[in-house]
């Protein structure tokens, strides 16, 4: 019995054997081996982003912002951030800008009490689809209307005339109505238009004028408004049933005398910025209108029944008038954050380029990294 041996001892932790070497060496150096290819992969997809994107930047390397779009000339578009309402309304608001070599374009144009683009500077209300809705190639509802402020509740911004060069200056509307009414405005900036030199122009608005009712009485005949006037059928459709009964009874004597009274309504033309004043008497105006219109054109009539047309819409006279449906505002420079006696254009230096690929490719090894920071401002 005293010469028993008891061991009172146990092993702990675990046995450190030639399989688990090799186990841990393989995990180890696969986690690494994959790690490796992932930032490969990550690295190669953002490369790739970066190639797909495209910053613009001004001669001296300045970022303006990454591209968002184009416009119809092709010209990159950026948006720039106006903070200094910030303070005053709560919100910073965006100016949609493009960009082309040596200027800034807008959608917006800035409109002047002088000719030449000097004077007052205005800008329209947002979303004014009335005014200035035909392009320069003459196309209806192509002209320079933008709703991306409408759709911020911001100001108008857009660019006008810079006294130094064709680069532009950048404007917003204020609170405050333009101090020069619709038909003294003498001239106007486009920016967007494709001209060499400053896109200015000479510009009209009339106050009030006479519609032109040449195209007034449908007689079954080919007539459209004459050119810089437009059909003012979306008033006229609104008064189509009381027209239609008062132009009825009112021809009722060449009905008695079987004469042919198959004639509707037909265009209304008002200039540009002006739209058929509605006071009140619109139908008698109209109904006159068409009548009149029967009687100086028609050679079926005798001499009796053109005098008992006369005498009975001779009551009915009233003027078919085109009245301005503009509304300008005062425009205001936006100044740089900088420079308060500046610009926020002025910061800038033409000619702007747009940054290419890089030149690695996608499955290559070398990476070259490309610059997105922001700007303030931007």
């Amino acid at each position: 019995m005293n010469t028993r041996t008891v061991s009172g001892s146990k092993q702990g932790g675990f046995v450190l054997t030639i399989e688990l070497i090799l186990i841990s060496t393989i995990l180890v150096i696969g986690s690494f081996s994959g790690l490796v290819l992932i930032r490969d992969a990550l690295i190669k997809q953002k490369s790739a982003i970066s190639d797909q994107q495209m910053v613009v930047s001004d001669a001296n390397g300045t970022i303006l912002g990454r591209v968002i779009g184009f416009d119809k000339h092709e010209a990159p578009k950026v948006p720039l951030i106006d903070r200094s309402l910030q303070e005053s309304t709560g919100n910073a608001y965006r100016a949609l800008l493009s960009i082309r070599d040596d200027r800034f374009t807008s959608r917006e144009a800035v409109y002047y009490s002088g000719a030449n683009c000097t004077g007052t500077p205005c800008v329209k209300a947002p979303s004014d689809e009335d005014t200035d809705s035909t392009g320069i190639s003459g196309v209806r509802s192509t002209g320079v209307t933008s709703y991306l402020y409408a759709l911020q509740g911001s100001p108008v911004y857009a660019v006008g005339d810079d006294p130094f060069s064709v680069k532009g200056h950048l404007y917003r509307g204020s609170s405050d109505s333009c101090p020069v009414a619709p038909s003294e405005i003498a001239s106007r900036y486009v920016s967007q238009k494709v001209v060499s030199g400053k896109p200015c122009e000479s510009v009209e608005f009339a106050d009030e004028t006479e519609a032109n009712i040449q195209c007034i009485a449908d007689v079954g005949q080919a007539c459209n408004c004459p050119t810089g006037y437009y059909d003012q059928g979306d008033i006229i459709e609104r008064y189509l049933e009381p027209i239609d009964t008062l132009l009825a009874s009112t021809l009722d004597p060449l009905v008695v005398l079987g004469l042919s009274t198959e004639v509707t309504v037909g265009e209304i033309c008002c200039p540009e910025g002006t739209q058929l004043e509605d006071d009140g008497n619109l139908v008698n105006s109209v109904v006159y209108a068409v009548v009149f219109q029967i009687l100086n054109t028609s050679d079926d009539l005798s001499p009796a029944v053109s005098a008992q047309l006369r005498k009975v819409v001779r009551k009915l006279y009233e003027p078919l008038r085109c009245v301005s449906n503009v509304k300008f505002n005062m425009a205001e420079a936006v100044n740089s954050p900088n420079d308060e006696e500046e610009n926020v254009l002025s910061d800038f230096q033409a000619p702007f380029r747009i940054s290419l690929p890089a030149t690695s490719t996608q499955n290559g090894d070398q990476w070259i990294s490309r610059p997105t920071s922001d700007i303030e401002g931007f």
